[in-house]
């Protein structure tokens, strides 16, 4: 991605200093994931385009957030590698389970297995968090520590995916998906980088709330986005989508999702056949957006108006959907 929204993130306090951290933490993960993994399993080089702002903006958002909350603290790289490693975990088990093949890692292997790949993924990254404490730490109780607040952090999500394995799910009111599926599947996904640094260094309870809220906001907002361009294929696949749940609300029952799963799947665009709902959905995005931000400006992070609207215009472009 191009243009002047590419970059609109690092525009705002501590963010373009949590891009840089968040390059040099990727030059680190791929270096040693590629010396772990030796000849055995080879990894090739990091792309350039791992590298681009726009494929780093959570990561960005991430780093800039705990850089506010704990300061230039010397476990600062650590909590950046952490980021990483939890992002390959997401995307792996994620390629696992949805047979996507979003790379992490690019493996010099033979065979076009995705699966075998994101398996590869996860030893290897689970792997190159273990060595990146003991090389610059030294510390095997840390690597404990670690390895036990990490999985705390993520395992709600994954519960929630857990529960979506068996399809096709119910239709759940519009308020029940936000509430229970969205919070856990990405806004506790999204807070799952701050639970090693608060618990950590203990920072003062409304800067951690703080902290906490405007992640978990803007997490929610991109789930919201991404049912509003995911609809026909979650339809198809019978998981939860938000706006399956404004339609069958505004239907008055379900019935209407039966047929349409009868019929062709893909194809077509939520904003173009149920045009109110994907408007009434995204004007629910921005209100998550609008929380974010006053959230993040309760820890020093303020963003003017026209920052704001440049955000949010990347993410529409980063996940396809157009603006209302």
């Amino acid at each position: 991605m191009t243009g002047p929204s590419a970059c609109s993130l690092l525009e705002i306090g501590p963010f373009a200093e949590g891009f840089r951290l968040q390059l040099e933490t990727l030059a680190t993960f791929h270096r040693l994931a590629a010396e772990i993994g030796g000849s055995e399993c080879p990894v090739s080089p990091l792309p350039a385009g791992q590298l681009e702002s726009c494929r780093n903006v959570f990561s960005t958002l991430f780093l800039g957030c705990t850089r506010c909350l704990v300061g230039t603290d010397r476990f600062l790289p650590l909590y950046a590698m952490v980021n990483q490693c939890m992002r390959a975990w997401v995307t792996a088990c994620d390629n696992i389970l949805d047979d996507e093949n979003k790379e992490v890692l690019r493996f010099a292997i033979a065979g076009q297995g995705a699966r075998t790949r994101a398996v590869l993924t996860l030893m290897l990254a689970d792997r190159v968090l273990t060595r990146f404490i003991l090389d610059r730490y030294g510390d095997a109780d840390l690597v404990r520590g670690v390895g036990v607040r990490s999985l705390a952090a993520l395992v709600p999500s994954a519960l929630q995916e857990c529960e979506e394995e068996v399809r096709p799910v119910a239709v759940l009111p519009p308020k029940e998906v936000l509430s229970s599926v969205h919070q856990r599947k990405t806004g506790r996904l999204f807070a799952a980088p701050l639970a090693l640094p608060i618990e950590l260094e203990s920072p003062a309870a409304d800067r951690a709330g703080a902290a906490i809220a405007g992640v978990t906001a803007f997490g929610l907002a991109c789930q919201i986005l991404d049912d509003v361009k995911d609809m026909a294929q979650d339809v198809a696949d019978g998981r939860h989508n938000l706006l399956v749940s404004l339609v069958s609300e505004a239907q008055g029952s379900s019935a209407w999702l039966q047929d349409l799963r009868r019929a062709a799947s893909g194809g077509w665009d939520s904003w173009e056949r149920y045009p109110q709902q994907a408007l009434r959905a995204r004007a629910l995005a921005q209100m998550q957006f609008d929380r974010s931000f006053a959230a993040l400006a309760g820890l020093g992070i303020a963003a003017t108006p026209a920052q704001r609207r440049a955000v949010v215009a990347t993410i529409h472009s980063l996940l396809g959907v157009p603006e209302p």
